[in-house]
């Protein structure tokens, strides 16, 4: 389930909660360690958890995470939403951001399936 809800005046302008992508992103990374014959999903995870742990720069865990994507075989990190999902989506952020003002874009992060 993909929700937008308003968020008060001193946090972000809303907050998206997004229930299907990380059931989606957990269950594929258990299906890819269930069949991890040769251990390299969880190395893959297992550096990514060591580079959280420390403190590691964004760019260092973006790598990490992209590699175990990769190593994992779960696919682009893309979700079709239907036109209903889509004008509740719009009509949700409009609804959040209208009573807090302006909206913040955050840092856009690299994407490695559309260069």
């Amino acid at each position: 389930m993909l929700r937008i809800f308003p968020a008060a005046a001193t946090t972000r302008p809303a907050r998206l909660r997004a229930d299907r992508i990380r059931r989606d992103t957990l269950t594929q990374l258990a299906a890819a360690l269930a069949e991890d014959h040769d251990s390299s999903v969880q190395n893959a995870l297992d550096e990514l958890i060591d580079a959280v742990a420390h403190d590691a720069p964004d760019v260092e865990i973006d790598a990490l995470v992209q590699d175990l994507e990769d190593v994992a075989d779960m696919g682009r990190p893309v979700m079709g939403l239907s036109d209903a999902d889509v004008r509740q989506l719009a009509d949700e952020a409009a609804a959040a951001v209208r009573p807090v003002g302006t909206v913040t874009a955050l840092p856009q992060q690299q994407d490695r399936w559309s260069a």
